[in-house]
């Protein structure tokens, strides 16, 4: 029997047929409106801290919780989210979860206490990370064919990224009318996307009943992944050193441990131990670093423009737009190409172009006029990540089993947000041990390259695997 090629689902098993589905085009629409609106709410209250502690009266270290409690709720909640959808109705599940969302971002617009918009936030990251994963879900199951599914995935995964690019621009925009509009837009978007999909979205029939799940596997691997998310997040703001810190990062190496002896005991486990022996899913995991490289970059530039250079934070914001533009129009065809040559050479070629962005960068950073850097590493970076995420995302998720999809693509995106809070840690402790003038950029700047450089060698392992496997 022939192996499966790295973008094709296994041809070993027999599919369930695919569900009828009313409009492809529409359904396509209703995910990407919920993939958009998770990865928007990551970067869109940055700039609206400073009114939001303004007006609130926060202090500093408190304000960092508005983005952080997203992040916590986020990644905590993608492989709890990811098997959900694999078990449950998965349009039940979107639009309550939106519905979650909707009262989430109407309690912060209204909140006049720091902790009730904290609580708020939380709750949007907890929504986001059971509806990214379904919303993934749904798509996978809708779209079976190989060119079908790489082109859908390839405009998901840009809409993906255009959330998160134009958050920055968008939440300024909005932050200029009223920090609260950046709660309130959103609430009135996820109504109308959980209307739109109680009308598009096929129902499923569920696989299991409350005895299905895996509680103790729940509870041990989000508990995990919210102590490493908050550790992480406390390491960034107050060091590693801090006790909160410790002791979160302590508790996340004794529960995930716990998980993976839990899940090879239990008889129907949340996450079957197997499917890292997947070597494209474990690759994509360790390569999805590039994410919290991608980030950190964006971080500490951010800082260099407003604090050395003395942009505005829209005008900071505004830095980003020509990677996001470029990134969000020609996704698409990162994942065409996926599909003519094959995921992992796509991701490297696509890391390749990150990584001499980042390195023309440090390296010239303070030496030439800002505006020109800018411009050769928003054009080098936007073509990069519009061909590394979309072909990593289809690395992972091209040989999930029709019932392992959720909880695949919860994998996939709990390591992007996982590795992006590892590498925010990183960079900021890297960027606090350095003083004096641009010293403490060019540091950061460094960590962010050296970082993206061994994620291209994983990528390059996984083009020679893929290079013997396609000439076996």
């Amino acid at each position: 029997m022939t192996e499966a090629s790295p973008t094709s689902p296994p041809i070993a098993r027999v599919l369930p047929p695919a569900p009828a589905v009313k409009s492809l085009p529409l359904l396509l629409l209703v995910v990407c409106a919920v993939q958009f609106l998770d990865a928007m709410d990551i970067a869109s209250m940055g700039p609206a801290l400073p009114l939001v502690q303004a007006d609130l009266g926060m202090s500093t270290s408190a304000l960092q919780w508005v983005v952080s409690a997203y992040a916590l709720g986020f990644g905590g909640f993608l492989l709890l989210g990811g098997r959900l959808a694999d078990l449950y109705n998965r349009k039940k599940l979107l639009i309550g979860w939106l519905a979650v969302f909707v009262v989430a971002s109407v309690l912060g617009g209204i909140a006049d206490d720091g902790v009730v918009l904290v609580v708020a936030r939380l709750l949007k990251g907890v929504s986001a990370g059971i509806t990214a994963p379904a919303a993934m879900a749904i798509l996978l199951d809708a779209f079976r064919d190989e060119q079908s599914r790489n082109r859908a995935l390839g405009t998901f995964l840009a809409v993906a990224s255009a959330g998160y690019s134009l958050g920055l621009i968008l939440g300024g925009l909005m932050a200029g009318v009223s920090w609260r509009l950046v709660l309130f837009a959103p609430a009135v978007a996820g109504v109308l996307v959980a209307l739109l999909a109680a009308s598009v979205v096929p129902s499923q029939q569920e696989k299991g009943g409350s005895g299905s799940l895996d509680i103790l596997g729940a509870v041990t691997v989000t508990a995990g992944a919210v102590a490493l998310v908050y550790g992480l997040s406390r390491a960034a703001s107050d060091g590693w050193g801090d006790a909160q810190t410790i002791g979160s990062l302590i508790a996340a190496a004794v529960l995930f441990p716990l998980f993976a002896v839990v899940e090879s005991r239990h008889p129907a486990p949340l996450v079957p131990l197997s499917v890292f022996r997947k070597g494209q899913l474990t690759r994509s995991l360790i390569a999805m670093l590039f994410f919290g490289a991608y980030v950190s970059f964006q971080f500490v530039l951010t800082l260099y423009y407003q604090e050395q250079l003395g942009w505005t934070p829209l005008e900071a914001g505004l830095a980003f737009l020509l990677g996001g533009v470029l990134t969000a129009g020609t996704a698409r065809y990162g994942a065409a190409l996926v599909t003519k040559y094959g995921a992992w050479p796509v991701a490297t070629g696509g890391l390749v172009l990150l990584s001499i962005g980042y390195l023309g960068w440090v390296l010239l950073m303070g030496q030439v006029d800002p505006l020109v850097t800018l411009f050769a590493q928003q054009l080098l970076g936007g073509l990069g990540f519009a061909a590394v995420y979309p072909a990593l995302n289809i690395a992972a998720v091209g040989t999930a089993a029709p019932d392992e999809q959720g909880l695949v693509s919860g994998l996939f995106n709990a390591g992007a947000q996982i590795g992006n809070g590892v590498v925010i840690a990183l960079t900021a402790t890297v960027f606090s041990l350095s003083t004096g003038g641009i010293a403490p950029y060019r540091a950061g700047l460094w960590t962010v390259t050296v970082l993206t450089l061994g994620v291209t060698l994983v990528a390059l392992a996984g083009a020679a695997r893929y290079r013997q496997k396609a000439s076996a």
